[in-house]
Protein backbone atom coordinates (compact mmCIF):
# COMPACT_ATOMS: atom_id res chain seq x y z
CA UNK A 1 0.00 0.00 0.00
CA UNK A 2 1.27 3.28 -0.89
CA UNK A 3 3.15 4.80 2.19
CA UNK A 4 1.21 8.12 2.10
CA UNK A 5 -2.62 6.37 2.54
CA UNK A 6 -1.06 4.07 4.86
CA UNK A 7 -0.27 7.18 7.11
CA UNK A 8 -3.84 9.10 6.27
CA UNK A 9 -5.38 5.91 7.00
CA UNK A 10 -4.09 5.56 10.58
CA UNK A 11 -4.59 9.22 11.50
CA UNK A 12 -7.74 9.39 10.59
CA UNK A 13 -8.50 6.53 12.89
CA UNK A 14 -7.20 8.24 15.94
CA UNK A 15 -8.77 11.26 16.03
CA UNK A 16 -7.55 12.32 19.63
CA UNK A 17 -4.11 12.73 18.43
CA UNK A 18 -2.53 16.22 18.69
CA UNK A 19 -3.45 19.00 16.80
CA UNK A 20 -0.25 19.09 15.31
CA UNK A 21 -0.16 15.59 13.71
CA UNK A 22 -3.68 16.45 12.36
CA UNK A 23 -2.23 19.25 10.59
CA UNK A 24 0.43 16.56 9.15
CA UNK A 25 -2.04 14.49 8.33
CA UNK A 26 -3.99 17.17 6.22
CA UNK A 27 -0.81 17.91 4.65
CA UNK A 28 -0.57 14.00 3.57
CA UNK A 29 -3.57 14.46 1.87
CA UNK A 30 -2.39 16.89 -0.18
CA UNK A 31 0.26 14.41 -1.23
CA UNK A 32 -2.17 11.68 -1.99
CA UNK A 33 -4.60 14.29 -4.19
CA UNK A 34 -1.42 14.65 -6.27
CA UNK A 35 -0.73 11.10 -6.69
CA UNK A 36 -4.43 10.05 -7.15
CA UNK A 37 -3.76 9.45 -10.67
CA UNK A 38 -1.06 6.31 -9.69
CA UNK A 39 -3.39 4.59 -7.21
CA UNK A 40 -4.64 1.55 -7.59
CA UNK A 41 -8.31 0.52 -7.72
CA UNK A 42 -7.72 -0.75 -4.03
CA UNK A 43 -5.66 2.51 -3.09
CA UNK A 44 -8.36 4.83 -4.55
CA UNK A 45 -11.40 2.61 -2.94
CA UNK A 46 -9.20 3.04 0.93
CA UNK A 47 -8.79 6.10 0.07
CA UNK A 48 -12.49 7.17 -0.57
CA UNK A 49 -13.11 5.21 2.69
CA UNK A 50 -10.86 7.07 4.67
CA UNK A 51 -12.27 10.43 3.70
CA UNK A 52 -15.43 9.42 4.40
CA UNK A 53 -14.28 8.76 7.88
CA UNK A 54 -12.57 12.69 8.26
CA UNK A 55 -15.36 13.40 7.30
CA UNK A 56 -18.02 11.98 9.61
CA UNK A 57 -15.71 12.84 12.62
CA UNK A 58 -15.13 16.65 11.18
CA UNK A 59 -15.76 18.38 14.19
CA UNK A 60 -13.43 16.06 16.32
CA UNK A 61 -10.75 16.66 14.07
CA UNK A 62 -11.30 20.20 14.13
CA UNK A 63 -11.53 20.88 17.84
CA UNK A 64 -8.23 19.24 18.20
CA UNK A 65 -6.67 21.07 14.48
CA UNK A 66 -8.01 24.74 16.74
CA UNK A 67 -5.58 24.25 19.35
CA UNK A 68 -2.65 23.96 17.62
CA UNK A 69 -3.90 26.64 14.25
CA UNK A 70 -6.91 27.71 12.61
CA UNK A 71 -7.70 26.52 9.49
CA UNK A 72 -9.38 29.34 8.34
CA UNK A 73 -5.54 31.12 8.75
CA UNK A 74 -4.35 27.70 7.00
CA UNK A 75 -6.33 28.39 3.88
CA UNK A 76 -5.36 31.72 3.47
CA UNK A 77 -1.63 30.68 3.55
CA UNK A 78 -2.18 27.72 1.69
CA UNK A 79 -4.94 28.61 -1.02
CA UNK A 80 -6.11 25.62 -1.42
CA UNK A 81 -8.57 24.43 -4.49
CA UNK A 82 -12.31 23.84 -3.69
CA UNK A 83 -11.35 20.31 -4.14
CA UNK A 84 -8.89 20.02 -1.24
CA UNK A 85 -11.92 19.86 1.00
CA UNK A 86 -9.84 18.93 4.26
CA UNK A 87 -8.44 21.73 4.60
CA UNK A 88 -12.51 22.78 5.48
CA UNK A 89 -12.93 20.73 8.06
CA UNK A 90 -14.17 23.60 9.96
CA UNK A 91 -16.41 24.44 7.67
CA UNK A 92 -17.89 20.77 7.60
CA UNK A 93 -18.20 20.47 10.85
CA UNK A 94 -20.57 23.06 10.77
CA UNK A 95 -22.83 21.09 8.42
CA UNK A 96 -26.35 19.79 9.57
CA UNK A 97 -25.84 17.07 7.11
CA UNK A 98 -24.63 14.17 6.42
CA UNK A 99 -21.47 14.48 3.69
CA UNK A 100 -19.72 11.76 2.31
CA UNK A 101 -16.76 11.77 -1.28
CA UNK A 102 -17.61 11.13 -4.46
CA UNK A 103 -14.72 10.48 -6.80
CA UNK A 104 -12.75 13.12 -4.42
CA UNK A 105 -15.66 15.64 -3.59
CA UNK A 106 -17.42 16.46 -0.45
CA UNK A 107 -21.21 15.88 -1.71
CA UNK A 108 -24.67 15.78 0.39
CA UNK A 109 -25.61 12.39 1.63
Amino acid sequence: MNKHLQHYFVAVQHPEVSGFEMLDMLMIRDKLANQYEALTTEERQRLSATDRQLVLHAAQFNTELSQVTELSSERERRMPAPEQWWWFLDVLATMPINAMIVDGSVVAA
